[in-house]
């Protein structure tokens, strides 16, 4: 909860500080803008450019750049879909050019596979939330999203029992699977409950003008997730021939520990490419 709190004080400070500066420059370009409206091509001043300065002048149409949405004043919601599982989110406007946008994501999925000729009923679940600020620096879709993972219980894990006989291999050992007690065995990959993260994309999630309320906004990244604890059990009894002659417990023979740790490390080097883990995400939102 620590660093969590950490990362997103650290954003909500970021985006702070940087929308004066946006702002201001909002203001500024307006400000030129309606200046060079007020004038004709010898650089007079147009009265009927000016509003109040007499009865019955018609006033200039308010340029896109005033239309903008300011601080809270536009909002968006909308369904998504990522490696980080199925969602929604809901963002509102900080300033002309920054958004901020919120929300979570799950996923589950089981299946059955072979791991190191161990038959595992694997299961995968995501579940996380995110926090970002959509900064937009040409005023177009096109944006720049740092943020952060919070929450997340990411993780791959399973389980089985290796009938009494049946042989598995660690380390390229092979093993019998003990009839007095045969084996149990468990692993897990698991990611870290906060990590910060950074996206670009395309499309702008509140609306601004006469913008359509429909928008379909796409991005792609990484979160840096540093890399996931794995982790390897056997309990039980395993036997070096098939007639279960040799046989002996799991826990007290220091050659099959050695051989499981052995296989937890291959497990690790497998899982370590995820401390960047990837986000292609996209989906649809409705502006109001």
């Amino acid at each position: 909860m620590a660093t969590f709190s950490r990362y997103f004080f650290l954003l909500i400070l970021a985006a702070c500080c940087a929308a004066p500066a946006l702002a201001q420059s909002s203001l500024s370009q307006s400000a030129s803008e309606s200046t060079s409206m007020a004038t004709d091509s010898s650089g007079r001043l147009r009265l009927d450019a000016v509003p109040g300065s007499m009865a019955g002048v018609r006033l200039a149409a308010p340029t896109v750049l005033t239309q903008r949405a300011g601080f809270f004043q536009r909002y968006g919601m909308g369904a998504y879909a990522s490696p980080l599982g199925f969602g929604g989110r809901i963002a509102t406007s900080l300033t002309p050019r920054m958004n901020l946008r919120v929300g979570g994501s799950f996923f589950s999925f089981t299946t059955d596979r072979t791991v190191s000729s161990i038959p595992f009923t694997a299961k995968l679940r995501m579940q996380s939330e995110e926090a970002q600020v959509d900064i937009y620096p040409f005023h177009g879709g096109f944006h720049l999203s740092p943020g952060v993972m919070f929450g997340s219980s990411n993780r791959v894990y399973g389980s089985a029992l290796i009938p009494a006989g049946n042989t598995l291999t660690l380390n390229d050992v092979t093993y019998y699977s003990g009839a007095s007690d045969p084996i149990h065995a468990s692993g897990s990959v698991r990611f870290r409950h906060t990590a910060p993260m950074l996206t670009v994309g395309w499309g702008n999630w509140v609306r601004h003008g006469r913008e359509r309320h429909f928008m379909f906004p796409f991005e792609a990244g990484v979160v840096f997730s540093g890399s996931p604890k794995t982790a390897l059990d056997f309990s039980g009894v395993v036997c070096t021939d098939a007639g279960q002659h040799f046989c002996r417990d799991i826990s007290t023979d220091p050659s099959v520990q050695a051989n499981i740790d052995a296989e937890r490390k291959k497990l690790q080097n497998s899982a370590d490419w995820l401390r960047f883990f990837p986000v292609i995400a996209g989906g649809v939102v409705y502006r109001f």
